[in-house]
């Protein structure tokens, strides 16, 4: 019997955990939008990554991987999210972001950035900040 509430215990503690909520893209807002294909597209095409990569990441699944990396610096760069030197554009954040989340967002955020800032390489500068950011609150997450 106490294999059994063992058993049923872990599968429900791994049913929580599994369950990853991406804020949908329906949801992203205008701003993001309107960048969502154009950015994909140009991502994906100097990258070289996947939509399987892609999906890994919406669903809270980060692989340290040069091409899922490069993609997430591509898509920072090309938003102007962050620079070439690594430094964040908190005005292009805040504009970028939909409303309805934009408060709470500019928290997790900030202190993302303030745990990754001393990151010099962008790529892995990226990547330490959308796994932070959707560690920190996933259905805040935005990914495309």
């Amino acid at each position: 019997m106490s294999n059994l509430i063992f058993f049923v215990t872990v599968t429900s503690l791994f049913a929580v955990f599994m369950v990853q909520a991406a804020l949908p893209p329906s949801e992203f807002g205008p701003q993001i939008q309107a960048l969502q294909g154009n950015l994909h597209s140009l991502c994906i095409s100097q990258s070289g990554t996947d939509e399987a990569s892609i999906a890994n990441v919406i669903n809270g699944v980060f692989i340290d991987e040069p091409k899922i990396k490069f993609y997430m610096k591509c898509l920072f760069t090309e938003a102007k999210v962050i620079n070439e030197h690594g430094d964040f554009n908190g005005e292009r954040i805040t504009q970028l972001l939909p409303d309805k989340i934009k408060k709470e967002s500019l928290v997790v955020i900030n202190g993302c950035i303030a745990k990754i800032n001393d990151i010099a390489n962008l790529e892995d500068k990226t990547f330490s900040f959308f796994k932070c950011y959707h560690n920190e609150n996933p259905n805040l997450f935005i990914f495309f």
